[in-house]
């Protein structure tokens, strides 16, 4: 396990945002390093107080606001020059420390192309990406480059990249204190048989589907928790906002938001069958590895998943049902309402789940990199 770096994270979305492997990598290499999240989005100017710290406190995890020295941001050239001067002069600032440059999206690309003493370059992909032009040159440009999943090893091999993709068969999962995950008595309060979604609520769900599974089962409550993101773009072609409208307003349904994770874990163990109902014409979703898969393994539940590349590989084979179309899904729900999980399977389940710990993902990398 590395020990005594500086590892800097570039930040995107929010750090409590629903798909945590950035935070949840940073937690880890906090243990025996010092890590800054390096906060780009929330930059000030020169000569000018700081913006309002919203972020917790951490031991040894540092978020460090940017800081602009040019006006006129609005300029490409000059917001461009901002990012590099600002960089450079941070890194700096540790030029003595072993450091690790950890970048998970392809839009801080130009931080890969600045060099300094004594640092190495990482790209921990995560995801597909849509802008190959900036991933092209962020993979060029680092010292590593790592995915999560067969499926995007696969992808980047037809890609003919200069550099290899290296595989790293530990996708990223919070194992809870079991003693803590607190007891949500759902099935008390609702008699029906309760099909749950945890996650974002957002353009990736096959909404189509999920209304016609509600409307023609009455007789199953359909629960959905997690935020509702949006994407401006994709919002106006699927729809999202109005699709969601329609779910809420079935007598069947129950939609809720929590970010107490143990509270989460208590809830998926209420339901009967956990779902993944994503939306495969948006190839971000066929290529995708969901966190939750192994949320819901860990826990025991059955599982129905639409048809992502990674989970139709041999080692979820008995573990998970993939369903391609409406009757496939009806019928795999069916199937596993009528049949007791054995205890035999909830256990591999559960050992699936363990190995593809946070710390299990961290050590792994860490026996790649040259340092």
């Amino acid at each position: 396990m590395l020990k005594n770096k500086v590892i800097i994270i570039p930040i995107e979305n929010a750090w409590d945002h629903s798909a945590d492997f950035l935070r949840q990598t940073a937690f880890v290499l906090s243990k025996q390093n010092l890590v800054y999240i390096y906060d780009h989005n929330n930059h000030y100017f020169f000569g000018k107080k700081k913006r309002k710290n919203l972020y917790p406190n951490y031991k040894n995890i540092i978020f460090h606001q940017v800081k602009y020295y040019l006006p006129f941001e609005r300029f490409k050239i000059i917001d461009k020059f901002n990012r590099w001067l600002s960089f450079k002069l941070f890194l700096a600032k540790h030029r003595r420390a072993d450091k690790i440059l950890w970048i998970f999206y392809p839009n801080y690309y130009a931080f890969a192309q600045v060099n300094s003493q004594k640092m190495l370059k990482i790209y921990d992909c995560v995801d597909y990406s849509e802008n190959q032009q900036e991933e092209n040159i962020l993979i060029n440009s680092v010292d590593y480059f790592f995915v999560n999943s067969k499926a995007l090893k696969n992808l980047y091999v037809k890609r003919r990249l200069n550099k290899q993709a290296i595989y790293i068969d530990a996708q990223g999962f919070f194992q809870p204190d079991d003693k803590k995950i607190k007891s949500v008595p759902l099935k008390k309060n609702k008699k029906k048989t309760v099909i749950g979604y945890i996650g974002g609520l957002n353009c990736r769900l096959d909404y189509p589907l999920l209304d016609q599974l509600i409307s023609n089962h009455p007789e199953w409550l359909f629960v959905f928790y997690g935020p509702e993101q949006k994407n401006i773009e994709k919002d106006k072609i699927y729809h999202t906002q109005k699709w969601i409208k329609k779910l809420k307003k079935h007598k069947n349904t129950l939609f809720g938001y929590s970010n107490d994770r143990y509270f989460i874990y208590g809830l998926i163990k209420s339901f009967d069958i956990a779902i993944i109902p994503y939306n495969l014409d948006l190839i971000f979703n066929l290529y995708c590895y969901p966190m939750k898969i192994f949320e819901y393994l860990y826990l025991g539940v059955p599982v129905v998943s639409s048809a992502i590349l990674e989970l139709k590989e041999k080692r979820f084979d008995g573990l998970i049902s993939i369903a391609n179309n409406y009757k496939s899904w009806e019928n795999s729900i069916e199937k596993l309402l009528k049949n007791k999980m054995p205890t035999k399977k909830q256990r591999r389940q559960r050992e699936l789940a363990i190995k593809n710990s946070w710390q299990d993902k961290i050590k792994k990398i860490t026996k790649v990199l040259d340092f």
